[in-house]
């Protein structure tokens, strides 16, 4: 048979990655590209695969919980896709363990969930999808399992769907233990994106900037930075670091007391994520006005003229243990300015993209329940 009837006679499938946006929509485009290939050589030769990656989010139930199966076979349907696999940024709790992937070959469908695949990016999801598209790929065609090396994965856990009239069931796989937890902790972290609430903190940072121009120019500054040792000056860096981040969440109400199932594990997790990303946004700006605030110093101040004042010879270190100072108060200062930033873009970008539409339905719902004043 030549090259040209061998390939119009292979059956052709046809994947689409939904995605929501920021990260799990990037990771999605970076993988698309190279999954057929994959999924050839780890499924079935003979069949070719095309790959689709698409940005849109599945709506939310009441309970801020992604509907997928209800949405699947329509999507499927509208593109042309024999299989749909929805990749999200939004955790979710199930069988009382973080969700890592949720399929169902009734439906052809499967998610998962960025978050639960921690710091690992790429090559985890690349995994997932792997396992997902196998599994769904060797149920309809009633093959069995997958061959090669995802065939050790088993299903660990079915969830019925009673209201359901084709009786159909998710397959699901779930994060275990406390190592499971933190690597959905540092997963939440890495989606929300923290150096992305750098740029919103421009209030702070003005007022980061203002204060800390008392070190270059105020003399007293520069005899106290001398003064002090190495340990208290860190923990001054700490305690202003501190300062802002505290500042941060409460003057722009980002702790949150979810509601309903897991409460009390929910509201540590989301809270310490919350406090991470915040903490390593401030961290962030204190190493950007640290260097600011040095370059200043270096091009205001004679090194004569420190010398004279600080009565013994002056070097680079002299230097850096000022804009070090100056920075710890103009970071204590920016905390002040943080208040006039606007909470919604503080919010947007703290927050994942899921995460911060499954709030803002906390809050719609909180505001609800609420009583009128009298």
């Amino acid at each position: 048979m030549s090259e040209e009837g061998e390939q119009s006679s292979r059956k052709t499938v046809t994947v689409g990655l939904m995605a929501d946006p920021g990260l799990p929509l990037k990771l999605a485009e970076r993988i698309a590209t190279a999954l057929p290939d994959l999924l050839e050589n780890e499924i079935e030769d003979g069949v070719e695969w095309v790959v689709k990656a698409e940005e849109n989010s599945l709506p939310l139930d009441a309970e801020g919980a992604v509907e997928l199966t209800r949405n699947s076979s329509t999507l499927r349907e509208q593109r042309g896709w024999e299989y749909m696999v929805y990749v999200t940024d939004l955790p979710k709790y199930i069988l009382n363990e973080p969700l890592v992937v949720i399929l169902n070959t009734a439906y052809g469908a499967g998610m998962i969930v960025v978050p639960a695949l921690g710091v690992g990016g790429a090559r985890p999801l690349r995994r997932l999808l792997l396992h997902v598209l196998s599994t769904l790929y060797a149920g309809a065609s009633d093959r069995g399992r997958p061959r090669g090396p995802l065939s050790a994965i088993e299903r660990i856990a079915s969830v019925d769907h009673e209201a359901d009239e084709r009786k159909s069931k998710d397959t699901v796989e779930t994060l275990k233990g406390v190592s499971g937890r933190l690597t959905l902790l540092t997963g939440m972290v890495r989606s929300n994106t923290p150096l992305k609430l750098v740029p919103r903190l421009s209030t702070a940072l003005a007022g980061a900037i203002g204060t800390a121009a008392f070190g270059i120019f105020y003399a007293s500054i520069w005899s106290m930075a001398d003064y002090l040792s190495g340990g208290r000056m860190l923990l001054i860096s700490l305690l202003s670091v501190a300062t802002m981040t505290v500042w941060l969440i409460g003057s722009h109400g980002l702790w949150e007391k979810p509601e309903g199932a897991h409460r009390r594990e929910r509201r540590v997790l989301y809270n310490a994520a919350t406090t991470a990303t915040v903490l390593i946004a401030v961290a962030a700006m204190y190493l950007t006005l640290f260097a600011v605030v040095l370059l200043g110093a270096l091009v205001v101040i004679d090194v004569n003229f420190l010398e004279e004042h600080l009565r013994e010879q002056a070097g680079f270190i002299d230097y850096v243990n000022l804009a070090w100072l100056a920075t710890s108060m103009g970071t204590i200062g920016g905390a002040v300015g943080s208040s006039f930033s606007d909470a919604e873009v503080v919010r947007r970008a703290t927050f994942s993209n899921r995460e911060y539409e499954r709030r803002q339905m906390s809050l719609r719902e909180e505001k609800r329940t609420i009583p009128p004043r009298p």
